[in-house]
């Protein structure tokens, strides 16, 4: 057993990939190993700016030996009539190295053939790894690779240097242009040259005295306490970002925190604004003083330390000012137009060619909203703050902050609100309006901004598609998707009993007589997609396909979908469950032809008539009476658990698991399966399709009360035999 080490040094990798080419590495070396049957016993990934290693422990020394069968042609092919071999033996047996006469004749179902026994395997593990490193090389996924000079192969940065080390010994190897030897280099100021690497086990040590910190998890760890260092100094506190923390992790091999300061004058910036400019254009940690208040101080991380802190400082102070500076005259500058005044300037920037400008689109926004607040009977205040944000909606799309600052869309129009004096949940509502941009972001705290939300995403998604810009594949230039997902998401976490059809109808009438109609076809795509969308963030929830299925058919709200699959979750963990679905199946089988669709609004909706179409009358086995007799204890069953679903539910974002799994069912849970037995016995000792008419439509109408019981928790069609 030996270790392998194998680092391709380049020049400064994009701090985006450093943490995913790391791990990128690493699978792919232990699956080249894997394949070429040296598998290693465990391996560590180390990833810097400069450099992807990993090491491999434990690799055997060579390939196992074993022996293989490979068959040839048939005997009677390889052997004359008098058993002398042909010309086709002999070239099977040349081909696979062995003597014409271990050539072996076996007979199978297939007819006799011959057979050669063949000794694989048994390669040296040093002899193997040269190729094997230099197609990893060649390999490692990244995108938007390139090349350099005359080297045809392509990697994210040009290769500067190779280490690979098997058992202390070099391998020669050669990959994009560079030969591979025993020698690393340390940190690119704080160490320069090469130095050799004597063994893996060493490497890591060996990196971190010459200021390389190879683990990238202990380097987070490390810069975290930089920069607390750093912000500890004037007893301040730096505000923790973690994606800020991962993008400088990837940009240093050793942290050094430096603190500097600001200009107290722009704290009268808002400070989401003061906390861009810091965190997404300088790389910047902000800090809290002793009260929680923003400091005008800041912490920046260098990649390196030098005599004087002061010129580092400087240099950082001066580039925030400049930002800040902008910042501030732009603040200064919008706030001399209310939001409705600079609502006028939408009219100049465009939306889509065909879809006419941002005012356009807000002019059909407005008009979907109106329509949503009427389906929805939202309280008065929440229908206020609605109203008075539409004519405002998205109007920081035209001030100076937002163009230079694009990211604080909805930041801003909240900001400006405030400084103007309106209504704080008229604020919250033009910032939730935008809301959620991203996966990671929350959706709108208010209903208000969710309405908004829902318009806004809707108009999108209804004029694109009506020009034939769907996604497709892997392409979604546009971004519908994430628009889709934002809809279910909304949706989700408002709880409302708002069907997606009505949703995406309000929206599209607002398209009526304009030159962009969202036809009827247009409108079922959309409902489609967001349907998809909708089942692809309960499936990343751990819900299983058919579950999903069968919650999203019996549905026509998000919410409705959501509390189904946790019901049938639950359900599908009973014992009895397989076989009442496959009872269920036959009962919905025999009375297909029946008017029974799903009630998909059950969970609003009060109970029916139960069994209004059966006549006991006609009963004429002893297996009819006791199934009817039970369908009163199923529906209550359904009803409790659907009534369980939506007060212990209310509503959650379909990005996060249900905040809680269902609690104090057990016994309506039993009382749907108590429908079981009688169902069972019905059907094993009932012809249901009796020569009586009358008797047939009776026995079928009693299995449509079944079905239709069962089918309020959803399309159950879908988990027989899941």
């Amino acid at each position: 057993m030996a270790d392998l080490l194998f680092e391709i040094g380049t020049e400064e990798l994009p701090s985006w990939y450093v943490k995913s080419g790391g791990e990128a590495l690493v699978v792919l070396v232990t699956q080249r190993l894997t394949a070429a049957e040296l598998a290693p016993a465990s391996t560590t990934g180390y990833a810097t700016p400069r450099r992807l290693a990993v090491w491999a422990r434990d690799l055997p020394a060579s390939t196992p030996r074993r022996t293989v069968e490979r068959r040839g042609p048939p005997a009677s092919v390889a052997f004359d009539e008098s058993g002398a071999p042909t010309k086709a033996a002999l070239a099977f047996a040349s081909k696979n190295g062995v003597d014409e006469g271990a050539l072996e004749r076996r007979a199978d179902e297939k007819g006799e053939y011959v057979y050669a026994s063949i000794e694989v395997g048994g390669e040296d593990a040093a002899a193997v790894l040269p190729e094997l490193l230099a197609g990893v090389v060649r390999d490692l996924p990244a995108p938007r690779k390139m090349r350099w000079g005359d080297e045809p192969t392509a990697f994210i940065r040009p290769v500067v240097w190779l280490l690979a080390l098997f058992g202390g010994e070099v391998v020669e190897m050669e990959a994009a242009g560079v030969r591979a030897g025993a020698t690393s280099r340390g940190h690119r100021f704080l160490a320069k040259g090469e130095f050799t690497v004597k063994s893996a086990a060493d490497y890591a040590t060996a990196l971190e005295e010459r200021f390389v910190m190879a683990d990238r998890a202990e380097r987070r760890q490390a810069t975290w306490r930089a920069v607390h260092a750093a912000a500890d100094e004037q007893g301040l506190t730096a505000i923790h970002d973690d994606a800020l923390l991962d993008e400088v992790t990837d940009l240093v091999e050793s942290p050094f925190g430096v603190l500097g300061s600001f200009a107290a004058g722009y704290l009268e910036l808002p400070e989401e604004v003061l906390a861009t400019v810091m965190i997404k254009h300088q790389r910047f940690f902000p800090t809290r003083d002793a009260s929680g208040q923003l400091a005008a101080a800041f912490v920046g991380v260098s990649n390196t330390s030098v005599p004087d802190v002061a010129v580092v400082r400087q240099g950082y102070e001066q580039v925030l000012a400049g930002r800040l500076y902008d910042a501030r005259f732009f603040w200064r500058s919008d706030l001399r137009k209310s939001l409705s005044q600079h609502a006028w300037g939408l009219s100049g920037i465009a939306f889509q060619k065909e879809l006419g400008s941002m005012a356009d689109k807000t002019a059909r926004v407005g008009e979907t909203v109106g329509q949503l607040l009427d389906a929805l009977d939202l309280d008065q205040t929440e229908a206020y703050a609605a109203a008075q944000a539409l004519p405002i909606f998205r109007a920081d799309l035209a001030t100076e902050m937002v163009f230079e600052f694009p990211e604080l869309e909805g930041v801003m129009a909240r900001a400006y609100a405030l400084a103007e004096g309106l209504p704080v949940a008229t604020a919250d509502a033009l910032l939730g309006g935008v809301s959620p941009r991203t996966h990671e972001d929350d959706v709108p705290a208010s209903a208000a901004g969710a309405v908004l939300a829902l318009a806004d995403r809707v108009d999108k998604l209804l004029g694109f598609f009506a020009l034939g810009k769907r996604p497709s594949g892997s392409a979604d230039p546009f971004a519908l998707r994430r628009d889709g997902l934002a809809v279910a998401r909304v949706l989700g976490a408002r709880g409302w009993a708002l069907p997606v059809t009505t949703l995406v109808e309000a929206g599209s009438a607002a398209y009526a007589g304009g030159p962009v109609t969202a036809s009827t076809d247009v409108q079922q795509a959309v409902v489609e997609f967001i349907w998809d969308r909708v089942a692809s963030l309960l499936l990343d929830n751990g819900a299983s396909v058919n579950v999903v299925r069968a919650a999203i058919q019996g549905s026509v709200t998000v919410i409705g979908a959501a509390r189904r699959v946790e019901l049938l979750r639950a359900l599908m963990a009973l014992d009895e469950m397989p076989d009442l679905m496959a009872l269920y199946k036959r009962a919905a089988n025999l009375a297909k032809g029946e008017s029974m669709a799903v009630d998909a609004q059950a969970f609003d909706r009060p109970a029916h008539a139960l069994g209004a179409n059966v006549r006991p009358a006609l009963f004429t086995e002893p297996q009819e009476a006791p199934l009817l007799a039970a369908l009163p204890a199923a529906q209550h069953g359904v009803h409790e658990l659907l009534a369980a679903a939506k007060s212990q539910l209310p509503g959650w974002d379909l990005r996060d698991p249900a905040p809680r799994r269902l609690t104090g069912v057990a016994d309506d849970l039993q009382a749907l399966i108590g429908i079981k037995a009688p169902l069972d016995a019905f059907l094993d000792g009932v012809l249901v399709m009796a020569e009586d008419s009358g008797v047939r439509r009776n026995r079928l109408a009693l299995l449509t009360e079944v079905v239709r019981v069962l089918r309020q928790l959803g399309s159950l069609e879908q988990l027989a035999g899941a």
